[in-house]
């Protein structure tokens, strides 16, 4: 009874938008939602095998992560630190009303998860980290509670709220290594918009740089970026529409309806997909992509990250 009363009161005082974005998303079930972390926990292994295939320096990367090297920051939805916990990767998790306290560091990765509010000491405070040399990677409301406020000019917010739909998406920058799980795909990827997503709107087309864009977004919704990049002092910011812990996806193609291990062996981990053996079988190609390639980009970003900071000891 004392949970259902909060669940009422939170109802209650939620803002009109946070209440469309609750009524717009679908409700998932036990299986759908054990479907994707399985997705995810396969995706773990398939991308070590890659980053290992391509470099041994990789490996050695990953196994000095520390708790102190990645900061998660909760929000209001997106779950980022659900994926970092299925890529085994150690991490801090701390609350906005916390940031503005904390002495970070440049060479630290800080994810902040789609937020319905922000401190705007907190906001500016991650400028300030940024311009330091820091990597921010933000998802989704953050737009508009922490990029318009830690970094006016640059983007905002459209004020055209997404439906819950998946989209197809492109890659518009190739050059970006963040991005490599995205080039080598067989089938268009798509990207999961939760209702009441926000558009990005690219105020600065000078040093604003948009990864990846989707038409069918565009036609909807005006704006066509997906994930946009820009630098700021000695540091970057990554900023996606949506989330990076996909809930669910959706096929659009045949291919896509196919088995996971088909998806597996066309990323080259033909040695993942003799190991998984009936750990995939609920799974199909649709739903790997999905997760693989969302899991794929935050571990090649804290890599990236990393490297960054190895090269200026």
């Amino acid at each position: 009874m004392k949970r259902l009363a909060l669940l009422l009161i939170m109802v209650l005082t939620f803002s009109p938008l946070l209440a469309q974005k609750t009524q717009n998303v679908q409700t998932l079930s036990p299986k759908q939602d054990s479907k994707m972390k399985k997705a995810y926990e396969l995706s773990n292994k398939l991308i070590r095998e890659r980053l290992k295939n391509e470099s041994d320096t990789n490996t050695a990367i990953i196994e000095e992560i520390k708790k102190n090297d990645l900061v998660v920051v909760d929000g209001t939805y997106d779950h980022i630190h659900l994926v970092l916990d299925v890529l085994k990767l150690p991490y801090q998790r701390i609350s906005p009303s916390q940031v503005a306290g904390i002495d970070f560091q440049p060479e630290q990765t800080i994810f902040v998860n789609c937020a319905s509010s922000f401190p705007a000491q907190a906001a500016r405070k991650l400028s300030t980290f940024v311009e330091k040399g820091g990597q921010l990677i933000t998802t989704d409301w953050a737009l508009r509670h922490v990029l318009q406020v830690a970094f006016p000019g640059f983007v905002e917010y459209n004020n055209k709220p997404t439906r819950d739909e998946v989209v197809r998406i492109e890659i518009i920058n190739q050059d970006d290594p963040v991005i490599k799980g995205f080039l080598d795909e067989e089938t268009d990827p798509v990207w999961w918009l939760e209702g009441s997503s926000y558009p990005i709107k690219i105020l600065d087309t000078a040093h604003v740089e948009v990864l990846i864009k989707s038409k069918e977004l565009k036609e909807s919704y005006n704006e066509s970026p997906v994930l946009i990049k820009f630098e700021y002092g000695q540091g970057v910011v990554y900023h996606m529409i949506s989330h990076f812990y996909l809930q669910r996806t959706e096929t659009k193609n045949a291919k896509q309806t196919a088995a996971a291990t088909d998806y597996l062996k066309s990323k080259g981990g033909s040695k993942v997909a003799e190991e998984i053996g009936d750990d995939a079988k609920e799974l199909n190609y649709g739903e790997m992509q999905s997760a693989n390639t969302s899991a794929e980009f935050i571990m090649r970003a804290i890599i990236k990250q990393k490297k960054k900071v190895k090269a200026k000891e």
